[in-house]
C-alpha cells in the first residue's frame, strides 16, 4: 500500500503488516466433511447455503438434507432471527428457489413460525424488487424524454447523473421537463 524507498522499507519492515488469506472452496468439500467441521449449527448451515445456493437446481431438496441443522439453528436463542438471515441470503442469490417453496420446507421441518419468517422475508424482497424496478423505470423514462427534448447535448455524464438520482430528484426533473429551456436549467438544483 505504501511505496517506500528501499532503505526506509528495510528500517520499518518490523512495523509493516503482512497479510495472507486462505481460500476455502466449499464446492470441493464433501458434505460429510463440512458437517464434521467444528462450527456452530448456524455456521454449518450458512456454509451449506454458500455451497449450494447459487448453483443447485433442486435447492429445496438439497437443503432438506440439512434439516437437522435448520432445526438446531431455529431452537437456539434468537434462532429464528438467525435462520431468517440465512434464508434471506439464500433467496437473494438463488435463481432456483421461490420463497413459497423454501417456506414449505421450513414449515415441514421446523413448524409454522419458520414459514412466517420466510414469507415475511420473501415479501420484503419482492417489495424491494418492485421499488427498484419502479425507480429504474422512472430513470429510463426521464432519460428518454430528456433525449427527445434536448437531443445531442445529453452525454454519458447526464445518464450517470440520472442513474444515481433519488426518486424525489427524478420527480423534480420530471416536473421541469416541459418548461426548462436547456438541459442545465432542467438539471439545476
Amino acid at each position: 500500500m505504501l511505496r517506500l524507498p528501499d532503505p526506509l522499507r528495510r528500517a520499518a519492515s518490523a512495523y509493516i503488516p503482512r497479510f495472507s488469506y486462505v481460500v476455502d472452496d466449499l464446492s470441493l468439500i464433501p458434505d460429510q466433511e463440512l458437517r464434521a467441521r467444528a462450527m456452530t449449527a448456524l455456521a454449518t448451515l450458512a456454509a451449506a447455503c454458500f455451497k449450494y445456493a447459487r448453483s443447485e437446481v433442486d435447492l429445496v431438496k438439497r437443503l432438506g438434507e440439512w434439516a437437522d441443522y435448520m432445526r438446531a439453528v431455529a431452537s437456539a436463542p434468537h434462532g429464528l432471527e438467525a435462520l431468517a438471515q440465512v434464508v434471506r441470503y439464500t433467496l437473494l442469490v438463488s435463481e432456483h428457489v421461490a420463497p413459497a417453496e423454501f417456506a414449505a420446507l421450513l414449515e415441514r421441518e421446523i413448524g409454522p413460525e419458520a414459514r412466517e419468517t420466510v414469507m415475511t422475508i420473501g415479501e420484503q424482497l419482492i417489495q424491494q424488487g418492485i421499488e427498484r424496478g419502479k425507480l429504474e423505470g422512472e430513470r429510463a423514462f426521464l432519460l428518454k424524454l430528456i433525449r427527445l427534448r434536448f437531443g445531442d447535448v445529453v452525454d454519458e455524464q447526464t445518464g450517470l447523473r440520472i442513474a444515481r438520482a433519488s426518486s424525489e430528484q427524478l420527480e423534480t426533473w420530471g416536473e421541469r421537463i416541459l418548461s426548462a429551456a436547456s438541459l442545465s436549467e432542467l438539471l439545476g438544483d
